[in-house]
């Protein structure tokens, strides 16, 4: 058993990564902005997390707010923290203080990163790299994690009334859960550095997830195409992509069937 603390615990990622560890038999700490946990999205039902076995704490890794206490004793950090609206402030200076407060106890860091940050222009993929540069130089022990988008930040995005759509623009979304089960199982490997990138089971066209998405959801966008340039083009040339990393086992359709409860 080891004792984990997660920033961003009660986050899209966190609210599911938390009851993991602990079902997994961790001593988990959860910290956040609210520091009490927030309704699980509505997607099948888990085993329930053990009593007691989760501890929320109220910090902020942009200013350090909470970080000391929440460190103390701990043997690992899973750094789930994140804002695409404040990047640098979240992704940067937040890992700056994130990596100092692990460090002064010892503790193993664990960084979630995305597919593509190294080759992406995309400003918060930028700060997300620059997280990774801050986790490997400064960090004694660390494990940096890379996966594709999750099912629920591309339903965000087809939930917009208009959508960019290029002529090869495709994504390999990717669950919670699974992601959640690839964390669990780095805090029992240890430091190994960079994992293997992490991806959903297919790359699917974004018109065949929109489909989808019609098809069982009943949710429609209009898909606006436009040239492959700039930002766009890197994503049209699938540099967000690993086919070869296809480890998720949750399809697109499945969490939307659960979602919508057929």
């Amino acid at each position: 058993m080891a004792r984990v603390l997660v920033t961003g615990g009660t986050g899209t990622l966190g609210s599911r990564l938390v009851p993991t560890l602990a079902r997994r038999g961790h001593d988990v700490r959860a910290l956040s902005r609210h520091g009490s946990p927030r309704r699980t999205p509505p997607t099948p039902p888990t085993p329930p997390t053990p009593p007691n076995a989760v501890t929320y704490l109220r910090g902020d890794v942009h200013s350090g707010e909470g970080l000391e206490e929440a460190v103390a004793g701990v043997d690992v950090v899973i750094h789930a923290a994140t804002s695409p609206r404040m990047s640098r402030a979240v992704e940067v200076e937040g890992t700056v203080n994130v990596v100092a407060a692990a460090e002064a106890v010892g503790a193993h860091v664990i960084y979630v990163s995305i597919v593509g940050v190294d080759t992406m222009r995309f400003g918060y993929y930028r700060s997300k790299f620059a997280a990774e540069q801050v986790v490997e130089s400064t960090a004694s022990r660390w494990t940096i994690q890379r996966a594709t988008q999750f099912h629920d930040l591309l339903d965000r995005f087809l939930g917009w009334r208009v959508f960019p759509v290029t002529s090869h623009l495709s994504f390999q979304p990717v669950d919670t859960r699974d992601v959640s089960e690839r964390l669990a199982e780095l805090v029992d490997a240890g430091a190994t550095g960079r994992a293997p990138d992490f991806g959903g089971p297919t790359v699917t066209t974004l018109r065949a997830l929109a489909a989808a998405r019609h098809r069982i959801a009943g949710l429609s966008t209009f898909l606006l195409p436009v040239p492959a340039w700039g930002i766009l083009g890197e994503y049209d040339q699938g540099r967000h992509l690993c086919p070869d990393h296809a480890e998720g086992t949750i399809t697109w359709e499945q969490w939307l069937q659960a979602r919508s409860g057929s």
